[in-house]
């Protein structure tokens, strides 16, 4: 049996953090002046998905790296050190 302090409150959901990986993409989103609803309007995708992006399919990820101007490489892999996100 869970505890008090293991229960979620009633009515509130258990929200996520956001993946590095919608991170990447909403500072390069940002960076090139395109909102969230707009980018996954342009993706071809809902705006939800973006946000829960985690290990994207391969479509996804070109649909994504294309609206941004990005190669998928670009999109998915981490920023080397000494190199901004999207840039």
């Amino acid at each position: 049996m869970a505890t008090v302090s293991e229960r979620q409150p009633v009515g509130r959901p258990r929200v996520r953090p956001p993946s590095a990986l919608f991170q990447r993409i909403e500072v390069m989103a940002k960076r090139r002046g395109v909102r969230l609803d707009e980018l996954a309007a342009r993706a071809g995708v809902g705006r939800a998905t973006l946000y829960q992006l985690n290990d994207p399919k391969v479509s996804t990820a070109k649909a994504i790296a294309d609206a941004l101007g990005v190669t998928v490489d670009r999109l998915i892999s981490p920023p080397r050190s000494g190199r901004r996100s999207g840039a």
